[in-house]
């Protein structure tokens, strides 16, 4: 049996129709889905091939007075 595509309009009319904790469902329900379907598969990870990941980031940093500016933000 060929199954017929609805419009978001059409989809959007219906929807209009449900229960405010039905449409929040609904919205759980896409949400799951669509999460699901725009992961990729990701098999484990070796944190070692993290190693390094950044260091450009830090090269012109110097480390104990970026240590000292964050420990005085907890401070105030």
């Amino acid at each position: 049996m060929a199954r017929e595509t609805a419009t978001l309009d059409q989809a959007l009319t219906i929807t209009e129709m449900l229960s405010p904790a039905d449409q929040l469902r609904l919205i759980s329900i896409l949400s799951e889905r669509l999460s699901r379907e725009s992961e990729p598969e990701v098999g484990s990870i070796d944190m070692l091939t993290l190693a390094g990941l950044g260091a450009e980031v830090w090269e012109r940093v110097d480390v104990d007075a970026y240590l000292d500016e964050e420990r005085n933000s907890w401070e105030n």
